[in-house]
């Protein structure tokens, strides 16, 4: 139980430094993959995704980066589909805001310069 803890905490840490330090919109979807991971975990009643899976912490705008947060949402868009059609409330909210902070996470990322 402890370890499905562990990257909910991690991610919700991340977002703390981000809005620390000004980052608003990155800490916003810090804590928005959080709570959907967590929310995903509880309705699911399995673990959160390992440390590595949870720390997609915002990043540059990259063509992996990319590709990552668009398979995780064409992943998570037909989840929360089935989510509503079965009536499993915490599942269609927990993929809606893995999803939203997968958006928010490409949409910091195409505000910062390329480098």
């Amino acid at each position: 139980m402890v370890s499905a803890v562990i990257p909910v905490v991690t991610q919700a840490a991340v977002g703390a430094g981000h809005w620390a330090a000004g980052r608003r919109r990155r800490a916003l979807a810090a804590w928005a993959s959080a709570a959907g991971s967590g929310l995903v975990a509880w309705g699911l009643g399995t673990e959160a995704p390992t440390r590595a899976e949870a720390q997609k912490n915002p990043r540059r705008l990259t063509v992996l980066a990319i590709a990552n947060e668009a398979l995780t949402t064409w992943t998570c868009v037909p989840r929360v589909a089935w989510a509503v059609q079965r009536r499993r409330p915490r599942i269609a909210a927990g993929s809606a805001l893995v999803v939203a902070g997968a958006v928010a996470r490409l949409r910091a990322a195409a505000a910062e310069p390329l480098r």
